[in-house]
């Protein structure tokens, strides 16, 4: 289906702009004249007009300077403000459109504007991106490995699929994130730094999931495997969410890992990265 949603945007319940006048406005700009604005936008030059003179007082700032001239009217352009207008417009349709295309596809989850746009718009390295919400967090911990003093914070995250993991950050990202319980985030984390077991190991500092191998692709050095999660209950619908492993190919014959077969993803949660909305 082509779903389109048309934007409005509203001032005491009145109209101040909606595709029409943005329209308008685009074409403004790229002639410098209000007559050939409205000509190109398909609108009388009265009810052009009317249009930015009603936007140029609804609001303290105005969208439109322009200049008395002869029969047509004089020149015309964008105030830095009706500038930000046509900017603002372009990526709230960017979000829409996102947010229609994620309707249609079950795979991604839509409990925030955050799951839509890390999954149709982030683009990274990392090929694991889970989506979930803060359920805790520790600041008691010290990270031993990494050589220093200060203080780390562990966050328990619970995914869209009601599983649930721990990532590690500093003290000083927590805050610049802002992160705090309830908040939704991504993780990211590399194929790499995800191993494979046949059973679950007794280890607190590793998050360990149950999995189903999907697929395996190998050459003579690496072996690259994608696994399907099993949720908490085995009755849910909703879409079944992948992790990627990258292992070395010696690991995986000995694991003699199968298609179909059941493992647990390994990785540490210092291995993955947080992100959020601010």
């Amino acid at each position: 289906m082509d779903l389109k949603a048309l934007l409005t945007i509203s001032v005491a319940d009145k109209v101040f702009a909606n595709p029409k006048r943005i329209l308008l406005l685009q074409q403004i700009q790229a002639c410098g004249s209000i007559s050939q604005g409205a000509k190109f936008a398909g609108m009388s030059y009265k009810t052009a007009w009317d249009s930015v003179k009603d936007m140029n007082t609804r609001l303290p700032e105005p969208v439109v300077h322009s200049e008395k001239g002869g029969k047509g009217g004089g020149g015309a352009k964008l105030t830095a403000f009706g500038e930000r207008l046509l900017q603002m417009y372009a990526l709230t349709q960017q979000m829409q459109d996102m947010v229609l295309e994620a309707l249609q596809d079950q795979a991604i989850p839509m409990n925030s504007l955050l799951d839509v746009m890390g999954h149709l718009s982030l683009q990274t390295s990392a090929r694991n991106q889970f989506s979930g919400t803060i359920l805790s967090l520790d600041n008691s911990i010290t990270d031993v490995s990494a050589n220093h003093d200060n203080l780390n914070v562990r966050l328990q995250v619970e995914l869209v699929n009601g599983l649930r993991v721990n990532a590690c950050v500093t003290q000083s990202s927590c805050a610049r994130l802002s992160l705090a319980i309830g908040k939704p985030i991504l993780l990211l984390f590399k194929a790499p730094a995800v191993t494979i077991s046949c059973t679950r190991q007794p280890d607190e500092k590793q998050n360990q999931l149950r999995c189903i191998v999907h697929e395996i692709h190998s050459n003579s050095q690496t072996t690259e495997v994608s696994l399907a999660l099993v949720g908490k209950n085995s009755l849910d619908s909703r879409p079944v969410q992948m992790i990627y492993a990258s292992i070395d190919t010696l690991l995986a014959n000995q694991l003699k890992l199968v298609v179909g077969g059941e493992y647990y993803a390994v990785f540490s949660s210092s291995q993955t990265i947080v992100a959020c909305m601010s």
